[in-house]
């Protein structure tokens, strides 16, 4: 038996649904996000129903923020390492953001 097995990279992209300040940003920003990434790339993943709790400490300050995980395999280029990293500047200005979480992993699509 043959298998096609293909490398790409996987990235995760964690976006707060509100600012530092607590105000929640509109449905349509965040959709917004799917569509750059699905345009790009040919499609995403998100868990839109459950979002994620982060923790994370500035300064003296804690921020506990609702995430919404956007998931994306992309080809396994330094093009795409390049898209996600100005992609991450946007959104951090876009989202009124300190850091944007960004994850790469590899993985094998069988």
């Amino acid at each position: 038996m043959r298998y096609s097995i293909s490398f790409k990279y996987r990235f995760e992209v964690m976006i707060p649904l509100a600012d530092n300040e607590g105000n929640r940003f509109s449905m349509e920003k965040i959709i917004q996000v799917r569509n750059n990434l699905t345009e790009e790339f040919g499609g995403c993943r998100s868990q839109p129903l459950a979002p994620f709790e982060g923790t994370w400490v500035d300064g003296n300050k804690v921020y506990l923020d609702e995430l919404m995980l956007f998931i994306v395999d992309a080809p396994r280029t330094d093009a795409s390492i390049e898209w996600f990293l100005k992609y991450k500047e946007y959104l951090k200005q876009e989202f009124r953001q300190i850091e944007i979480y960004l994850a790469i992993s590899e993985i094998m699509w069988l």
